[in-house]
């Protein structure tokens, strides 16, 4: 390694107080002093002196603002007693279709059919009752024929 001088010592310590990375450290020294160092030289130079690069705070993140659910994401139970089924614009991944649905008694679940036809529950609020599983069928299929 080259024989560094204390105000070429100096400078490096000021380019690593300015939060420049090693490789232009390495840089500078040769555009500003002509000296000729491996990036391990350099980083073992830092070492050797305890000069340590600063690095930016990383700013603190943001809270999430409260955002008001689309109307496709929470759909709000039917005034007429039939449930409110939706399609997702995204489906779930492996799936056909995917959505969610809101029974009258406000029971919400998210549902999809795979690629092999199968149907299945994803999340589930409680149990929907037999009449409304059976006006869910109706009305998912009526969607379906839509999308056709």
């Amino acid at each position: 390694m080259s024989k560094i001088s204390a105000e070429q010592l100096d400078m490096v310590r000021t380019w690593a107080g300015q939060g420049i990375d090693l490789n232009g450290i390495q840089k500078r020294l040769v555009s500003e002093c002509g000296l000729h160092l491996t990036f391990m030289d350099v980083r073992f130079l830092l070492l050797d002196n305890g000069i340590e690069i600063v690095t930016a705070p990383e700013p603190a993140p943001a809270a999430p603002a409260e955002e008001a659910p689309a109307p496709a994401e929470t759909p709000v139970p039917a005034a007429d007693g039939k449930p409110v089924v939706t399609l997702d614009e995204l489906y779930l991944p492996g799936a056909l279709v995917s959505g969610k649905v809101v029974f009258p008694s406000g029971t919400r679940c998210a549902w999809q059919i795979d690629q092999m036809g199968r149907f299945g529950w994803i999340e589930q609020t409680a149990v929907p009752t037999p009449e409304e599983l059976q006006a869910f069928q109706l009305e998912l299929t009526g969607l379906l024929r839509q999308m056709a």
